[in-house]
């Protein structure tokens, strides 16, 4: 599991600087078209790593205390 989310994470992190790059690119004319999170799929993955989160913490084994 957390081989995936280490895949999930760098996968996150060049999609953002992937976006920022495009982003510089159209507001200094490089580029016609305004890219948006969505176009390279940056919600969907922050949205898979919450449910992985979600996951993990319900099969996380309740701690016991102890009296």
């Amino acid at each position: 599991m957390n081989l995936i989310v280490q895949g999930l994470d760098l996968l996150l992190a060049e999609k953002q600087e992937a976006h920022r790059w495009a982003d510089e690119s159209y507001r200094y004319g490089g580029s016609e078209i305004a890219y948006t999170e969505s176009d390279f799929g940056i919600p969907q993955i922050i949205a898979l790593q919450g449910k992985i989160d979600g996951a993990m913490v319900l099969d996380e084994p309740e701690s016991e205390v102890s009296a």
